[in-house]
């Protein structure tokens, strides 16, 4: 998201009671989750995308069945 810094869309017409979901999940935490955060949203970040689609694609793909709860958690450790 080097390239595309900011907000996709002004956030003054955002209050407390409004849902926002990232798609981008990389990096895991942009400006949007920030911004909305901030005004007391709740916000889903892009790795709960990332996440959701391997799950569905990995028994196929795989053959073998499916940790999603471990998935996840993989997802959200640290990369050096």
């Amino acid at each position: 998201m080097a390239k595309h810094s900011g907000l996709p869309f002004r956030t003054d017409a955002l209050h407390p009671d409004t849902w926002v979901s990232e798609v981008v999940y990389v990096p895991p935490e942009t400006a949007l989750p920030q911004a909305t955060r901030r005004i007391g949203c709740t916000v889903m970040n892009g790795g709960h995308m990332n996440v959701g689609q391997a799950v569905r694609g990995f028994e196929p793909f795989t053959g073998h069945p499916t940790d999603a709860a471990r998935m996840a958690r993989h997802f959200r450790q640290p990369v050096a």
